[in-house]
């Protein structure tokens, strides 16, 4: 129980790190200079100017999503490191129940979103 506890707070700790990042890209993605250039986008008219428009879209765009892709990256990384941690702290026997209880899970999240659709 306490090498549980002892790690919950570590992953706790890496889940805050990777949360305030996750933050950030999001005021990223919402803030001014953005805002400005979707009103920007709104407003043109002219052939040329929906050119230079979409080159600086586009260059926005590929910023923020190169941010949420790390991002995304960092969480399945504290996510592969909680599963391993784990697993060194529970028997093998424990780790087999462990498995396949989150395997029977997700095949049950899965038949419930399809008897949901």
């Amino acid at each position: 129980m306490r090498k549980i506890e002892a790690l919950r707070v570590k992953i706790m700790l890496e889940e805050e790190k990777v949360e305030r990042e996750m933050e950030r890209q999001q005021v990223i993605v919402a803030d001014r200079k953005m805002a400005e250039l979707v009103r920007l986008v709104v407003r043109v008219k002219n052939g040329e100017e929906v050119r230079q428009v979409e080159g600086l879209v586009q260059v926005a765009l590929k910023g923020v999503m190169a941010g949420l892709e790390k991002e995304m990256k960092a969480i399945d990384c504290v996510r592969l490191r909680t599963l391993k941690r784990v697993l060194d702290v529970l028997s093998p026997l424990q780790c087999v129940e462990f498995l396949a209880g989150i395997d029977m899970l997700q095949i049950w999240g899965k038949k419930r979103v399809y008897t949901i659709n």
